[in-house]
């Protein structure tokens, strides 16, 4: 079997062994080598921007103490670094130089700050509701539990691919967790509370109910046993294709049940799932408190916004929406109506994204956006970090010529059902420019009004009964001018008129 240039590097050495030669690195000589070992204790650069480096800190659960914030957000203004608030509720320090990079990654070890195995072949940040513990059955104890064997050296950087996970104890959350490999969902069977388990998740796909029941004392024990299968079995011929979704695309679920039975096999099948989907909002009472949420601008947030946040009396927690929340005793007047729209880094942050999307997003037509509640997932390409599928309108980035020179534009996603990770939202346009963009969600918009439903994903069930290139040829036709209906579109729409159609709308 041949290995990936990778997996090769992993058998020569391990990242726990390279650990100890970080400090004596030429920044001005890191090879692609390098570059792979030191994305295992977060530490991250490209050969397309090698004077630059960021640094990304583990969050477990989003939950940390309001000092430890407090320091990191000290360090950053030391360096004068730039601050994400990461759709995986972490944190990341952006233009650092090398020697900052490794500094600030020593001085946040001394304070119990994680920055190990945030990115490349690893066990990424664990993440949970924001308001776990506040309702429904806490799990941050099991995340924490979790993390520390994530984050054991023995294991950094040595499975096939990253591995993302969720374990969610809230009976009703704004999000969706179907995207991880492993999603763990508040469940009951027999009246006893445990959790539905979900394999095989990614950016592009949802993951599938693998019908097994874990009660949460056993949760670290399966979790441990999949990691164990994914790493014996894992596919590491080709990097594009070793995520845990490619393994049970090869060998199948039920295959990758058997194999698990290796390590655990003390499962029941399914329960109920009880996770249900709340509405967006920006503050809400609990017993323990109130939950105030904070916009950040699509991930971008300054350090004198940090510092004000950090002197309310209030626990800090960090979404997967990239937003902050705080938990106090009374109000905090800091709320404003939610806005659901998730936004990769973009190409300022990132070299993968094709254009700057966060500055992008600002183009939408965000107050409707807003006023009814949509979800919109925005990635830069088709990685997929903005989780494009697991929105009501997903977009991702591209470059096109179709409509006349290069330039960038959009793939178009509509109507994901994706609080119960029944469906991922469907292409419906290879190809929008961006100057046509905020018109065609605007049609969109306009559909989900007239039709009154309770909210988009409902909407997004009556448009299940369409094909994509009807819901192309409707909004096609709006958008030149002309009458369409939802409910008179023809059956049968042959590729040549749509492309016609395209061509006269958006060149």
């Amino acid at each position: 079997m041949k290995l990936s240039k990778i997996e090769r590097l992993k058998l020569q050495l391990r990242p726990q062994e390279y650990y100890k030669r970080i400090e004596s690195l030429d920044p001005t000589k890191i090879t692609d080598a390098d570059r792979f070992y030191l994305k295992n204790f977060g530490i991250y650069n490209t050969k397309l921007r090698p004077e630059e480096f960021m640094l990304r800190i583990r969050i477990p659960a989003g939950r940390i103490q309001k000092e430890q914030l407090r320091f990191i957000v000290a360090l950053a203004k030391s360096h004068g670094a730039s601050i994400l608030v990461t759709a995986r509720a972490q944190m990341e320090l952006h233009r650092l130089k090398f020697s900052e990079a490794v500094a600030i990654h020593k001085k946040l070890l001394e304070h119990d700050i994680a920055t190990f195995a945030t990115l490349t072949d690893n066990i990424r940040n664990i993440v949970t509701d924001v308001a776990d513990g506040l309702e429904g059955m806490e799990v941050y104890h099991i995340i924490d539990e979790i993390d520390r064997f994530a984050t054991d050296c023995k294991l950094l950087g040595m499975i096939p691919r990253k591995f993302n996970t969720a374990i969610v104890g809230v009976t009703r959350s704004v999000e969706s967790y179907f995207t991880n490999d492993a999603f763990f969902a508040l469940a009951r069977k027999d009246g006893v509370e445990g959790f539905n388990l979900y394999l095989g998740g990614k950016n592009s796909h949802f993951a599938q109910d693998a019908d097994i029941f874990v009660l949460p004392a056993q949760v670290p024990k399966m979790f441990e046993a999949i990691i164990k299968t994914y790493q014996k079995y894992g596919l590491r011929q080709n990097r594009t294709r070793s995520r845990l979704f490619h393994l049970l695309e090869e060998i199948g679920l039920e295959e990758f049940k058997n194999r698990l039975k290796e390590y655990y096999s003390d499962w029941e099948s399914a329960g109920e799932y009880l996770l249900q989907k709340e509405r967006p909002w920006s503050m809400k009472r609990y017993e323990k408190g109130v939950l105030h949420r904070y916009e950040t601008r699509f991930g971008e947030i300054e350090v004198g916004e940090l510092e004000r946040l950090l002197d309310f009396e209030a626990e800090i927690r960090f979404g997967i929406d990239q937003n902050i929340y705080l938990l106090a005793q009374k109000e905090l007047g800091i709320g404003k109506k939610p806005r659901e729209i998730l936004v990769c880094a973009g190409e300022k942050y990132c070299i993968y994204s094709l254009f700057d999307t966060k500055q992008e997003a600002w183009r939408l037509p965000l107050q409707r956006i807003e006023k009814l509640g949509v979800r919109v997932g925005y990635s830069g390409c088709l990685k997929g970090c903005g989780r494009h599928i697991a929105a009501d309108i997903g977009l991702v980035g591209i470059r096109t010529n179709l409509f006349g020179e290069v330039e960038r534009g959009v793939r178009f996603y509509l109507g994901g059902l994706y609080s119960t990770g029944e469906l991922p939202a469907r292409l419906i346009f290879w190809a929008v420019p961006l100057r046509c963009l905020r018109k065609v969600i605007e049609i969109v918009l306009d559909e989900y009004e007239r039709s009154e439903a309770e909210d988009f994903e409902s909407f997004s069930k009556t448009l299940l009964a369409l094909t994509p290139k009807q819901l192309a040829y409707h909004i096609l036709r709006r958008f030149v001018g002309e009458e369409s209906e939802l409910s008179s579109l023809p059956g049968e729409i042959e590729d040549v008129e749509l492309k016609e159609l395209e061509q006269r709308a958006f060149s």
